[in-house]
C-alpha cells in the first residue's frame, strides 16, 4: 500500500508557491520603480516642479519588504505541506512525525536500493553466494572450505 498526500496537503503546497510567486513580483518592484521614477522627475536632463515619481520609491520599497516577508511566509507553507505538521517540526511528536515522514524516507530507500541494484552492489539481504563449512571430525569445529587444517585443534581436513 503507497501512501498518497492529502489533497489539503496539496492545497497548502500550491498556495505557498502562488504566495512566493507574488511575493517575487513585489520584491521585484524598487527595481522597476527607481528607474521610473527618475526618468519622471528628471524629464529632459531638468527637474520638474514637482517630483510626483520619488513618492513612488518609498512604497516600492515598503511593497518589497511585504513581498519578502510573503516569499518566506510561502516558503514556509510550502514545507509544511510537504512534511506534515509534525514531519516539520510545527507539532513535536516524534510518533507522527515518523508517519508524515514515511512516504519521503520510503522513497530515499528505494532510490538507494535502486542505486545500487544497478551498480550491481549486494549489501545483504537476499545473499546470492553460498558459503561452504568444513566440519573437523576431531573437534567439530566449523572451518571455511579452503582450510588445510583446523584452525582449532590443526588436525588436516
Amino acid at each position: 500500500m503507497t501512501k498518497q498526500i492529502s489533497p489539503e496537503r496539496k492545497k497548502l503546497y500550491n498556495a505557498g508557491l502562488v504566495l512566493i510567486i507574488i511575493g517575487l513580483c513585489l520584491f521585484a518592484l524598487p527595481f522597476l520603480a527607481i528607474p521610473i521614477a527618475m526618468t519622471a522627475t528628471f524629464a529632459g536632463g531638468v527637474p520638474t516642479s514637482f517630483p510626483t515619481g520619488i513618492l513612488a520609491v518609498p512604497v516600492a520599497f515598503v511593497a518589497s519588504f511585504i513581498g519578502f516577508a510573503l516569499i518566506v511566509g510561502g516558503g514556509a507553507m510550502r514545507v509544511v505541506a510537504a512534511r506534515g505538521k509534525a514531519g516539520s517540526g510545527l507539532v513535536l511528536d516524534p510518533e507522527q512525525a515518523r508517519e508524515d515522514l514515511k512516504l519521503w524516507t520510503g522513497m530515499a530507500g528505494g532510490i538507494v536500493k535502486d542505486v545500487l541494484n544497478e551498480a550491481d552492489i549486494n549489501i545483504g539481504g537476499d545473499k546470492t553466494d553460498k558459503v561452504v563449512m568444513i566440519r573437523c571430525q576431531s573437534c567439530q569445529k566449523v572451518n571455511e572450505e579452503d582450510s588445510k587444517f583446523c584452525q582449532e585443534c590443526g588436525k588436516p581436513l
